[in-house]
């Protein structure tokens, strides 16, 4: 199966998604349809393109993949796109019924709103959600930086 018809069984819109770099091993994405709100903070997605049922699988890859993970959140630091970051290999939407789980990294950006300092609230399911995508200008900020700086 192709990394990106295995990805977005995470939920719905991931296969919706922009493309924001990759290479041979790793793709970074931002759905069209984010889990969280952008004025809360950017929704990115960092996977391998090998499939990985889950993080355990494969420790070298995941530990691959967080730190392109980490570096992605240097340059979104230093762009100012969000003063903070929170990640997350979930998953749990690849239980459901149906989907498959595979292995990839959430980049949820904070920005100082009313839920700043508090938990990240989360859609319970696919679905049950509808945000506006990364704007345009900043999207392509990220492409260009990403393919000046990031080196998996």
């Amino acid at each position: 199966m192709t990394h990106l018809g295995v990805i977005f069984f995470c939920y719905t819109s991931f296969m919706d998604s922009f493309k924001l770099w990759e290479d041979d091993q790793f793709t970074i994405g931002t759905p069209k349809n984010p889990q969280t709100s952008y004025n809360k903070g950017l929704h990115v997605i960092v996977s391998p393109k090998q499939h990985l049922a889950n993080a355990w699988q494969d420790v070298d890859l995941t530990g691959e993949t967080f730190k392109l993970t980490a570096n992605a959140c240097k340059i979104m630091e230093n762009l100012e796109l969000a003063p903070w970051f929170n990640i997350q290999a979930n998953g749990n939407w690849g239980l459901l019924p149906g989907n498959e789980t595979f292995f990839h990294v959430h980049i949820y950006g904070r920005n100082k709103t009313e839920t700043w300092g508090k938990p990240i609230i989360l859609p319970e399911a696919p679905g049950t959600y509808q945000n506006d995508p990364m704007p345009e200008a900043d999207r392509n900020k990220l492409i260009n930086t990403f393919k000046t700086l990031l080196v998996a």
